[in-house]
């Protein structure tokens, strides 16, 4: 659809250099709290000034910090083939991620368990339009805090084989992902080469690094792991209303969380995050696929590449319910601005309704149906001489009909894009076949990519080992894992 040197630009350069300018006022003068010592001790030895948790940024060293960020890096896959290529406008898509609840038309809205997890994992498995797995895709509630993040790494390791983001929600835990990836990958050496996961980093906005999301950001940079930085902004909520203001906020976590990274280990990879939405006045809730929050993807795409670092953006966010009109034209408005933007790593692509707080499993069938959709305008108009149809025209003529020509008997299955969704028949056919509704649709549809889903396979040591290392970790006293 767009390269990034093509993508609409809703900040002029002047704009730019103003939110620019802003956040390096914020990051000097204002500064971030950073709960966690070995965080600040290393913002302290590069020369920034720290008081108590009060962190002010030396601007030259933050950029001089972020310079060093590659523009693109490489995920390994368990299967060499599905690794992926990320930056420049890479469009890799993932599913909903960090849902409590899971729903379907059978069984309805209900806590998240391992099964609905290994079932998430496996339609993602399923669908070409996923790329990029997420751990925790549905939490799996009915098992222990301290421990079932490796349930759920275990389940996406071997559910599929393709790339995936780990449970980052401290640094215990992506400490257990690192050395989980290790076993399947080769080692520590193989995953520091190339890396094995994406670990999600997301500030305790507005301004503040608590320990535990330091600690993970620190934790992935020492094994060369990407780091996702997103800070997470409500508007009127955990930012100011406006979007510039916003945005100033956005900088500032973002690369305060690529100098540390940078600080650790200089050359890990690190991704600019945008997640920005209002706050519904009226409910307190955040609004998703509203105007706003297109903004606010383009104009991180706009930051993102400002400096030189990939970005991570957009999703089929939606704030229904249901799988209804309302999702629908919300997640669609939010997909326009993720393709429109060029987002290079997009979460949230397939599944999210109720504002994240639900993985919808209709849901998710219709997300992978407009993502095939938006795949196929991103590719464009063809013009071969064949797509040009010259002779096919001058052989109907005036008057032809094009439906009997071997030209489209030929071409259509190619050209002419056919969901797998969505139907055309007249209103008296569909009313006599059982006036089916798009969510009963999608309600058949996840079933048969669940049906189709391929076990991956893994090798039986590779799996012995992970199931050791589960099973010694469950054995000690996993003691607060949720405290760093």
């Amino acid at each position: 659809m767009f390269t990034p040197e093509e993508a609409p630009r809703v900040l002029s350069e002047e704009q730019l250099e103003a939110v620019h300018e802003q956040s390096m006022v914020v990051l000097e003068d204002i500064g971030l709290d950073v709960l966690w010592e070995p965080a600040r001790a290393i913002f302290a030895d590069a020369g920034n000034s720290v008081d108590g948790v009060r962190v002010r940024f030396d601007r030259e060293w933050i950029m001089d910090m972020v310079g060093k960020v590659p523009s693109t890096f490489t995920v390994q896959a368990r299967n060499p083939e599905r690794s992926v290529s990320i930056g420049g406008g890479s469009r890799i898509m993932m599913p909903v991620g960090g849902s409590p609840f899971a729903s379907d038309l059978d069984r309805g809205r209900r806590r998240g368990s391992l099964e609905d997890h290994d079932s998430l994992v496996r339609l993602g498995h399923s669908a070409d339009a996923i790329r990029c797995l997420q751990s925790a895709t549905v939490e799996a509630v009915e098992l222990p805090v301290a421990t079932r993040h490796m349930d759920m790494d275990y389940s996406v390791i071997r559910n599929s084989d393709k790339p995936y983001t780990t449970y980052g929600a401290s640094g215990v835990k992506v400490r257990d992902g690192i050395a989980l990836a290790e076993i399947w990958a080769g080692g520590r050496r193989a995953i520091e080469e190339t890396p094995a996961i994406l670990v999600i980093i997301n500030p305790n906005s507005p301004l503040v690094w608590d320990e535990r999301m330091a600690d993970a950001l620190m934790a992935a940079a020492e094994a060369n792991q990407p780091v996702v930085l997103t800070p997470f902004l409500l508007a009127g909520g955990t930012s100011p209303v406006s979007l510039a203001g916003a945005l100033s906020i956005q900088v500032a976590e973002a690369l305060s969380g690529a100098a540390l990274a940078q600080a650790v280990r200089p050359g890990v990879p690190c991704m600019y995050g945008t997640f920005f939405t209002p706050l519904d006045m009226r409910t307190g809730s955040p609004a998703f696929g509203l105007p706003e929050g297109v903004l606010a993807t383009l104009a991180g795409a706009q930051l993102a590449r400002f400096y030189g670092m990939p970005y991570r953006g957009g999703g089929a966010l939606a704030s229904g319910n249901c799988v209804d009109a309302q999702a629908a034209s919300e997640a669609t408005t939010s997909l326009w601005a993720t393709y429109l933007s060029a987002s290079d790593l997009v979460l949230h692509a397939a599944g999210w309704l109720e504002g994240g707080l639900t993985a919808s499993f209709e849901k998710f069938a219709l997300d992978v149906e407009l993502l095939a959709q938006f795949e196929r305008t991103a590719m464009g108009i063809g013009f071969s001489d064949e797509e040009l149809a010259r002779d096919e025209i001058a052989l109907m003529g005036p008057g032809g009909m094009y439906l009997e020509s071997a030209h489209t008997m030929a071409h259509f299955k190619e050209w002419v894009y056919m969901s797998a969704l969505f139907t055309t028949p007249d209103y008296n056919t569909w009313e006599s076949t059982g006036s089916e509704t798009l969510d009963r649709r999608a309600n058949a549809l996840w079933k048969e990519m669940l049906e189709s889903w391929e076990d991956p396979g893994i090798d039986p040591a590779v799996d012995e080992a992970l199931k050791d290392y589960i099973d010694m970790r469950k054995s000690e006293d996993p003691g607060d894992a949720e405290a760093g």
